[in-house]
């Protein structure tokens, strides 16, 4: 205890030295808690672009190989689309972290009217079936337009929709089980329909000939949204026709459909591990059959657009870091030597009293420490006030810069960024953000003491009197 007092006391008798040791300590832990905010809010934003925008795969067909198709007159594989076995089959890929699976299938029903149906009766009713019978190769007579929409399981989008209350289930419950289905109070109300009902949809190629998607009503849902005006109707664009089963549902019915088209059209977002994967799973898919057709790729543009200035602000945050550390330590560590030099004499004369060495260590050590936590309390402060003005400051550096560097490129291939970068940032005080500041404090701290007890454990107390006189 009385270590302690001393320290304290220690501490009011040399104001100016100690003054000065704490602004230096107080604006190197400043200067680096504004790096160490603007690394930990940096790396958050990283990760949760590379988990949107550089994992997501995207299946697309090559353009090239499209037009030499096209000369042939051989359009039936792309046609005929990716077959959903081929989809499932790469979706087992060790590259993937995330699989989501969605489908829809565009049904005909004449007992089941759709809205919009009656307004659009006098467009021609055979337009559809004629563009469905040349995608097919084959004239279809018994085709007929679609009116109803099938959709096998929810995308993100979809599920994002009855967690906000856009829609939301006013009867029953979502369908669970194979052959359930939920509906629009709209639909329900214009066909007399009720949660228990069943309902038959068939394959608009030929509904007599080919087995209809039989469902149970499970739910209701309520639809808040407010429809496009396209200037024209449509029950296939009426999202209140909407029929939401799930993807089994869907998934059987396509596989025991004996039409020659599949019916139900398949839609997969794949999202791999990590971006760096993208050649190899490529190589997988084509290995388990995806046509040579498509190629597969991320979207990088919309990566790069918003995680390359982001990541130059952590790189130079990062440098300045290393520089205030570098600067500041140096500096610490001339005063820390300059200070003991200053101190020699009452350390001799506590050595000459009979104070042990770990004893005297013990009081510099807690004279540093209360430096520390005195300029760590107020460096955390400060580099929390001012890191989003200097992170925000250094980000506009770094997209003028990359526009700069995109505009020749932009402007020759008539390029539009996909996605809007990032213009401002806010950057947040976090627990491994104090942790880490905690922990240059902890350091700089040793760094002024080990020279205090270096210097105690390096002489005796004979040998500092006698250098004093």
């Amino acid at each position: 205890m009385y270590i302690l007092k001393n320290s304290l006391k220690n501490l009011m008798r040399n104001k100016g030295r100690n003054i000065l040791l704490l602004i230096i300590m107080i604006a190197t832990l400043s200067c680096t808690a504004v790096s160490v905010i603007i690394n930990t809010t940096s790396n958050g934003i990283i990760q949760d672009y590379k988990n949107s925008y550089g994992s997501e795969v995207f299946i697309q067909p090559n353009q090239e190989k499209v037009d030499e198709l096209s000369k042939k007159g051989d359009m039936e594989e792309l046609y005929k689309g990716i077959p959903t076995d081929v989809k499932t089959d790469i979706s087992k890929s060790k590259y993937l972290k995330e699989t989501i699976f969605t489908s829809s299938f565009g049904g005909y029903s004449s007992k089941l009217k759709a809205l919009d149906e009656e307004e659009n009766k006098n467009q021609s009713n055979g337009m559809n079936a004629v563009s469905m019978a040349s995608a097919n190769g084959e004239e279809l007579k018994n085709a007929k337009t679609p009116n109803l929409n099938v959709l096998g399981g929810l995308s993100k989008e979809g599920a994002e929709e009855f967690k906000n209350g856009k829609r939301k289930i006013t009867e029953g419950k979502m369908p669970e089980k194979s052959g359930e289905a939920l509906i629009s109070e709209d639909f329900a109300k214009l066909n007399k329909l009720k949660v228990g009902d069943k309902i038959k949809i068939q394959n608009p190629e030929d509904p007599a000939k080919y087995k209809p998607l039989e469902l149970t009503i499970s739910g209701i849902y309520f639809d808040s949204n407010t429809p496009q005006n396209l200037g024209f109707k449509h029950p296939m664009l009426n999202r209140k026709n909407e029929i939401i089963t799930t993807f089994d549902t869907l998934k059987e019915f396509n596989k025991e459909s004996k039409s020659k088209m599949e019916p139900v059209n398949t839609d997969v977002k794949y999202f791999l591990n990590n971006p760096d994967d993208l050649e190899a799973f490529n190589k997988e898919a084509h290995a388990k059959g995806l046509s040579d057709l498509y190629d597969v790729s991320t979207d990088a543009q919309s990566y790069n657009n918003i995680v390359k200035p982001i990541e130059g602000l952590k790189k130079i945050s990062n440098i300045f870091m290393v520089l205030v550390l570098a600067f500041g330590g140096s500096i610490l560590i001339l005063i820390s030597i300059l200070s003991i030099r200053e101190r020699k004499y009452e350390i001799g004369v506590l050595r000459a009293m009979g104070m042990k060495k770990d004893k005297v260590a013990l009081g510099l050590v807690f004279e540093t420490i209360s430096l520390i936590l005195i300029s760590l309390i107020i460096g955390i402060g400060i580099g929390n006030l001012v890191s989003s003005p200097v992170s925000n400051m250094i980000l506009k550096g770094q997209l003028e810069a990359q526009n700069d560097n995109l505009s020749g490129v932009m402007v020759s291939v008539g390029a539009v960024n996909p996605v809007k970068p990032i213009e401002t940032i806010t950057t947040s005080l976090s627990l491994n953000s104090i942790l880490a500041i905690g922990g240059i404090a902890i350091l700089l701290g040793l760094i002024s003491a080990i020279i205090g007890i270096l210097y105690i454990n390096r002489y005796e107390p004979r040998k500092i009197l006698t250098e004093r006189n």
